[in-house]
């Protein structure tokens, strides 16, 4: 799961800045072979579930561990672990042929 995207055509493989563009298009072209193709955007509710996971599992791990934790820790143990799952959204988008434009 921990890898970029590739071109589902030439399979050429996009670099992180070009995939964190991409996740906010629907549709997209390759820069090598010109063909369109779609960003499939499954991946990010993966993401968002680890992410809730990792964080609950973190704050019951604080909240036994340091029995004088405070809200503000908790706040920011979540915000670092939001943080790091937002710079791993590109690892987990995919790129999909489009069936309705064939070129």
């Amino acid at each position: 799961m921990f890898r970029l995207p590739t071109c589902p055509h030439c399979r050429t493989v996009y670099r992180y800045g070009e995939v964190r563009r991409a996740v906010f298009r629907k549709q997209e072209d390759c820069y090598h072979c010109k063909k369109s193709f779609l960003v499939s955007r499954k991946g990010i509710w993966l993401l968002l579930l680890i992410l809730l996971a990792v964080c609950t599992i973190a704050d019951i791990i604080l909240f036994n561990v340091f029995p004088h934790t405070t809200v503000i820790t908790v706040y920011i143990v979540n915000s670092v672990l939001a943080v790091t799952a937002f710079l791993l959204l590109p690892f987990f988008i995919r790129f999909r042929t489009n069936k309705t434009n064939k070129r």
